[in-house]
Formats: C-alpha cells, sequence, structure tokens
C-alpha cells in the first residue's frame, strides 16, 4: 500500500458523484447528511440549484462511510484513481486468496499478480510488466482489473457479514 502522505485524505464531491449516476436512494442519504434535504424523488430537484462552491465542495470518505455504509462508500471509490482502486481491490482480493490457495497450494500466480499491481502502484514495474502478470493469471486479472465496488461484493459472497466488515477495514487504511 501507498503511504498515507502519497494519498492523502480520500475525498470526492457532490459533482463529481452525480457524473457516475448513484442510485436515487444512496444520493438523497449523502445530500441529506449534508444538509440538503430532499426525497428520493425530488433529489435532482435539490440538488441542480446548488451553487458550484456546494456541488464542488469536498467531501470526506470517512464521512461517506459515517452516512451512507460501506457498500456506498465502495461504490463512492469509482470517483478516485485507477491505482487507489487497485490498491484497495487487490486488498480485497488478497483477505479472501486463502480460499483459492486452500485448492492449489503450489500455484502462486494469483499472489505474484497481486504483488505485481501492488508493484505497479507503486512504479516499481511497468505497466507492460503487470500485464504480463495478469496474462499468466487469468482468474486475477478480471478479479483485480474489475471495478472496486464488484470486487468487493464478489469477496463479501463468500462470508457476507465477515467479509463486508473485513472490507469495511481495508477501506480504512486508505480513507
Amino acid at each position: 500500500m501507498l503511504s498515507r502522505e502519497y494519498w492523502g485524505i480520500m475525498k470526492t464531491n457532490l459533482k463529481t458523484i452525480i457524473k457516475f449516476k448513484p442510485c436515487a436512494y444512496g444520493i438523497t442519504k449523502l445530500m441529506n447528511s449534508l444538509g440538503h434535504k430532499c426525497t428520493m424523488y425530488n433529489w435532482r430537484d435539490v440538488y441542480n440549484p446548488l451553487s458550484k462552491e456546494q456541488q464542488t465542495k469536498n467531501i470526506d470518505f470517512k464521512f461517506i462511510l459515517e452516512s451512507n455504509g460501506v457498500k456506498d462508500t465502495f461504490w463512492a471509490l469509482r470517483t478516485q484513481p485507477k491505482k487507489t482502486r487497485m490498491l484497495i481491490s487487490t486488498d480485497i482480493v488478497e483477505s479472501v486468496l486463502y480460499i483459492y490457495e486452500k485448492r492449489h497450494p503450489d500455484d502462486n500466480r494469483m499472489r505474484d499478480c497481486i504483488q505485481g499491481i501492488r508493484d505497479y502502484c507503486n512504479s516499481k514495474i511497468t505497466k507492460a510488466k503487470l500485464n504480463t502478470l495478469k496474462i499468466n493469471t487469468t482468474i486475477t486479472a478480471y478479479a483485480i482489473t474489475a471495478d472496486v465496488y464488484i470486487t468487493a461484493y464478489a469477496a463479501a459472497v463468500t462470508n457476507r457479514k465477515k467479509q463486508w466488515k473485513k472490507n469495511e477495514e481495508i477501506l480504512l487504511k486508505y480513507i
């Protein structure tokens, strides 16, 4: 994982979130937590007249987590840089890697790919080298390059409550 100083505290804003077409329930919940009273049916009517400053005011991801919960916070990660999402995804995949390794104890390709992604995000290897690792690791290639929300959800399916808690702990390392 990159150092906290590199990433800083993760933030987004309403304008960026809106670009990614959030569900009415999630954006309503967030906007109400921010003090913009609305319903699932009129959130656009409340958002549109907001000033540019209100639309682009930074929202800390810890606020989103407290307001909307872990699933919506993972959804909101799509507003963050790709390398951030890649690192979080690798941590989540690694948290369920034991399932694969139990069945394939001598197969290190997935673990190598996870390390390769971390190395790429820390500028230790090139994108070409990373792609070689991903090609050689077909299962991991999908899991790691998928959207972080999908990865978090897929990991949570293995043991719903326990894994979502684990996913939240992973997320907290970054935000």
